[in-house]
């Protein structure tokens, strides 16, 4: 059964006052990424922009000038009233939280820069990736042995994603790459009230919001924070995990084809303003089965959004290695999500490449049976960690 989905995920992973304003400016930047990532009729959309902040942030800590400036301004730390000199703490204080944070859910965060032997790092920037991002470093060879470098970021992948993303390159990168900044992710999630297999069934949903398909739908009644927004067209359903410390939260447009008008519309601070306004109530929940997986390369995308100069001859990645010559080549994410009765299992990896310059139960009813929006999230600091969009099962 092939599954198209798109759905929004959330982690609050912070709590003093600068990691919530880091935790706002990744939330707006997925808000922001969402409408323009490539989607049809035909295709789901899974992603993490906790991932890609984290990513991204490490390049941040290289950069200087004009090209910090851009990434400051569109990453969201300036939207969210995070300064400049406060956001390397921020993500140390978030990364250190984050290691401590026990939960019944299980999130595991990593972070590595493959680095070529060629190229020195200072000191600086070596001790804040370490500091700030909590990444280990790898000496890898892109000019004489590009696929054992290729190699050694996809063992690393496979381990920290517990093996749900076997491989992130298939083949050798560029010879003039001198760096790949890289994020993972492993989320794996039980229901706090969980599905019961033998309810289970073949039921409607209407892919693209048109055309009627059967496919295996999960039935329960269940405890969640859920409520109808007839001003926004929409009905919201929160499933807790076990434990509440992360929920996944479905947006069901009351139109079955209005999941791209809701999706053009949503903003960090609408979805503030939904989670505020939802009512703790039992409800019948209809909830398809689904398994998928979405790749992206998002330097064109990024640029659109107002980050370029990190990806031309003008970059200033100098707090790198004091070279004056480097650039981004391209930014990618692999991300998997698995849907069933126990709950839910995900993973994400973000990769910055970079180098030198070249050219019915009665009461209420959540019924999910066309396309929809959904988040996964930690409850405490409202933190987006992945965002999808189901339009086709």
């Amino acid at each position: 059964m092939k599954v198209i989905t798109a759905f929004l995920s959330v982690f609050v992973l912070c709590s003093a006052e600068d990691d919530d304003k880091l935790t706002v400016a990744s939330n707006d930047l997925g808000m922001r990424l969402l409408p323009l990532l490539p989607s049809s009729p035909e295709d789901n959309i899974f992603f993490s922009p906790y991932s890609l902040s984290i990513a991204m942030g490490m390049a941040y800590a290289g950069a200087g000038g004009e090209t910090r400036q851009e990434l400051q301004e569109n990453l969201g730390y300036s939207r969210a009233g995070l300064p400049e000199e406060q956001v390397l703490d921020a993500y140390a204080r978030q990364t250190q939280r984050h290691l401590s944070d026990p939960s019944n859910t299980t999130v595991d965060v990593a972070n590595t820069a493959a680095i070529h032997l060629g190229l020195p790092l200072l000191n600086e920037y070596e001790a804040t990736l370490r500091n700030s991002f909590n990444a280990d470093l790898q000496k890898v060879d892109f000019v004489e042995n590009g696929q054992g470098a290729v190699d050694v970021i996809n063992s690393w992948v496979k381990d920290k994603t517990h093996n749900k993303i076997e491989s992130l390159f298939s083949e050798p990168l560029d010879p003039l790459t001198r760096f790949v900044l890289l994020n993972a992710m492993y989320f794996k999630g039980t229901w706090k009230t969980e599905f019961q297999k033998r309810r289970t069934g073949q039921r409607s949903f209407f892919n693209g919001g048109v055309t009627q398909a059967q496919v295996d739908t999960m039935i329960g009644k269940i405890r969640i924070r859920h409520n109808s927004f007839n001003d926004m067209s929409v009905d919201v359903a929160e499933l807790p995990y076990r434990g509440g410390d992360y929920s996944m939260v479905i947006l069901l447009p009351q139109e079955k084809t209005g999941v791209e008008a809701l999706k053009m519309n949503l903003t960090a601070e609408i979805l503030k303003t939904i989670l505020d306004r939802l009512v703790q109530r039992d409800v019948t929940v209809f909830l398809p089965k689904f398994k998928f997986e979405s790749k992206y390369s998002l330097k064109e995308i990024l640029q659109n959004m107002g980050i370029r100069k990190i990806f031309d001859g003008g970059a200033d990645l100098s707090g790198i290695s004091g070279d004056t010559s480097l650039e981004v080549y391209d930014v990618v994410q692999e991300a998997v999500v698995e849907v069933n009765e126990e709950g839910t299992e995900a993973a994400v990896v973000s990769a910055v490449i970079g180098g030198l310059r070249s050219g019915s139960f009665g009461g209420f009813e959540f019924k999910v049976d066309h396309p929809f929006l959904f988040f996964i999230r930690d409850t405490r600091s409202n933190a987006i960690l992945f965002v999808g969009q189901v339009i086709h099962l």
